[in-house]
């Protein structure tokens, strides 16, 4: 199962190609500065050469989170309880 460092192992319902240990990232829709790393990371995806699906995933995501960030608001990101000796 995948581990996120500060939320734990992640359970994925379409895991294909990700390890059982392998390290993921889990981003949530209230952390305002989701937007613009999404954002960069999509500049980067395209420079690297990224299919147009793996782009177009993003802006789909992008937008997502944009309309859920204005009904229900968005904080500066913490790490409240964060322990990184775990």
């Amino acid at each position: 199962m995948p581990i996120d460092k500060k939320y734990g192992r992640v359970i994925l319902e379409n895991q294909r190609n990700v390890g059982d240990n392998e390290p993921v990232v889990v981003f949530r829709g209230k952390d305002s500065v989701l937007l613009p790393l999404l954002a960069h990371y999509r500049k980067l995806c395209k420079l690297a050469g990224s299919p147009d699906n793996h782009l177009a995933a993003i802006d789909d995501t992008a937008a997502g989170i944009e309309a859920w960030q204005q009904q229900n608001g968005c904080q500066i990101p913490r790490s409240a309880g964060y322990d990184p000796r775990v």
